[in-house]
């Protein structure tokens, strides 16, 4: 038969000394089983939950113990010596209470627990809210005394401007110009000059144009007008790299090596030409010119009657043996193509096409022939 248990709290005080930490809570209770008969000499399970507000506040700390009754059925326990499953007991506001304790108990030494109850704390634990009240009153420096109104602080400066490090800023400049040049006056400071083309530039400062003293060139003197200059040839012409150009073709200057300097004999070539085109002359000057079917000789060959032509050539049937022997048919292309006549199966040339025949075609007698075509 499952027994049912109650208990009793018999005592809670607290335990605490300033250089303790964490700080801790003494806690006591006598449990017993629900014939309130003593559970003695026994390991007992017990859960300790703090909330916050009220019995079923926000809990802000919770933690476990094992321990076990003594021959008076008490457990004596120290809440924030357990093992925490929420929050910590150092970490707790005892000045934003109230707060309520809930105990909870397994008698059988487990984490089933069968026996609770939740009380107010009172003015006991509140000896932790007054070491919060003592770091209060001591400012927590280590500066020999508990007074946070006169902390040492730190000095910094940013240009002219002094920060101390809890408080204010002030500005300097009126008697130091943030510069270290060995004096507080901000109108001599050290500037740098730098030269680009003909002008002269002063860092904080402006800028003036040495055009009428110097050329801005490293030639040895400050005339702008006699400077080295640099030829190049395009074509007819030589040009000067600062400007001016001359055309050497009135000079009988050619620059075409063609083993002669007249320039009004040059071969031209026209710009827009592509591949496979060929130069004509139009009558004033040479221009590309791209060959056309009509312009170039077409091919012809016989086959068989009924043989078929090859792709991309045409058929013109005759059906008769013009040449004395076998009924021909004719195949012909407009295309540049070379055609000649071998013996019934002879191979073709390397790079020439083989087609096939296999009859007297040509001269009235019973020799077969076959044909090899070459097309550009």
């Amino acid at each position: 038969m499952k027994k049912s248990f109650g208990f009793f709290i018999a005592l809670i005080v607290t335990s605490f000394a300033c250089a303790q930490s964490p700080e801790k809570m003494s806690y006591q209770s006598v449990i017993r089983d629900a014939s309130e008969s003593l559970i003695q000499n026994s390991n007992i399970g017990t859960q300790i939950t703090i909330r916050q507000g009220s019995l079923s506040g926000t809990i802000v700390f919770q933690e476990q113990h094992t321990t076990s009754t003594n021959q008076n059925g008490l457990i004596s326990i120290e809440i924030g010596d357990g093992t925490s499953t929420i929050g910590s007991f150092s970490a707790i506001d005892w000045g934003n209470g109230p707060y309520f304790i809930h105990s909870e108990t397994d008698p059988f030494g487990g984490t089933n627990y069968s026996i609770s109850g939740t009380s107010q704390l009172l003015s006991v634990p509140y000896a932790l809210f007054s070491k919060l009240a003592e770091n209060v009153e001591n400012d927590q420096v280590n500066d020999a005394d508990a007074d946070p109104n006169n902390e040492i602080q730190n000095l910094s400066v940013n240009g002219t401007n002094l920060t101390i490090s809890s408080a204010n800023t002030i500005d300097l400049s009126s008697i130091q110009d943030g510069v270290n040049d060995a004096d507080a006056d901000p109108n001599n400071e050290i500037q740098n000059l730098s030269v680009n083309g003909t002008n002269l530039t002063i860092s904080s400062a402006n800028t003036i144009d040495l055009s009428s003293i110097q050329d801005g060139v490293n030639d040895a003197d400050a005339d702008p007008n006699n400077e080295i200059q640099v030829l190049s040839f395009s074509n007819d012409t030589m040009y000067l790299s600062n400007g001016g150009q001359i055309f050497l073709g009135a000079y009988a200057i050619d620059l075409i090596d063609d083993a002669d300097n007249d320039p009004t004999n040059e071969i031209e070539l026209p710009s827009n030409a592509n591949a496979g085109d060929l130069l004509e002359f139009n009558g004033s000057n040479w221009v590309a010119f791209t060959p056309t079917a009509s312009s170039s000789p077409g091919a012809l060959m016989y086959i068989y009657n009924g043989q078929s032509c090859p792709t991309g050539w045409n058929t013109q049937q005759i059906n008769v043996a013009i040449f004395g022997g076998a009924p021909v048919d004719a195949c012909y292309t407009d295309s540049p193509c070379l055609v000649m006549y071998i013996y019934d199966g002879q191979t073709c040339p390397a790079g020439w096409t083989n087609w096939p025949i296999g009859v007297s075609i040509l001269n009235g007698t019973n020799v077969p022939m076959d044909a090899c075509f070459k097309c550009n």
